[in-house]
């Protein structure tokens, strides 16, 4: 049975397809896409990439990709860097991570809108307290006592503007003969 990447080679050269094309398809170099033809897995940091890229390179050949996949899955265990998944290294747990882990679990479909009930609850029972308490305020006459002292300042910002007023208007003569003042 020819391996996965004769039968990858094998199916591109079918369609017509180079190595180039495959590579922008499948968003990788084309070396990349070379070493996939060739089984050299090596160069992939994990199994995962290698399984991924075979899966979308049958979808784009249109090969059914299950059993390439099975068949992958024996040749990697012949490889010495890819025969598991790296196990990711034993970390303590802080309290960011348990709190994302567990709002990741929380099913938001029930309690996005329950936590938005509950909020407009909230809001509404605190506005009607406060205008409860200003009510009983008024009804009291207490308000009138807390009052400051009424007391005029001027702002400081305000711009003083001074007017000169005209010089008065000289009183005319008793008579309406014309002055002969030079």
């Amino acid at each position: 049975m020819p391996s996965v990447g004769d039968q990858l080679r094998t199916a591109r050269e079918q369609h017509g397809k180079s190595l180039e094309d495959i590579g922008g398809e499948l968003k990788i170099r084309a070396d990349h896409v070379l070493a996939l033809e060739e089984g050299d897995f090596d160069k992939f940091d994990a199994p995962v990439f290698v399984r991924g890229f075979v899966r979308s390179y049958c979808r784009i050949l249109k090969i059914d990709s299950a059993p390439v996949v099975v068949q992958l899955n024996q040749e990697l265990g012949g490889t010495k860097a890819l025969a598991s998944d790296p196990a990711l290294p034993p970390s303590k747990k802080g309290v960011v991570d348990q709190l994302t882990l567990f709002l990741t679990r929380v099913n938001w479909s029930v309690w996005l809108p329950l936590l938005v009930l509950i909020l407009i609850a909230s809001i509404v029972w605190a506005v009607v307290e406060t205008q409860e308490a200003k009510r009983e305020q008024l009804e009291s006459g207490t308000w009138i006592e807390n009052l400051p002292d009424a007391e005029y300042q001027p702002s400081r910002g305000m711009l003083e503007l001074q007017l000169k007023l005209p010089d008065p208007p000289v009183k005319p003569s008793a008579t309406n003969a014309p002055s002969t003042t030079p």
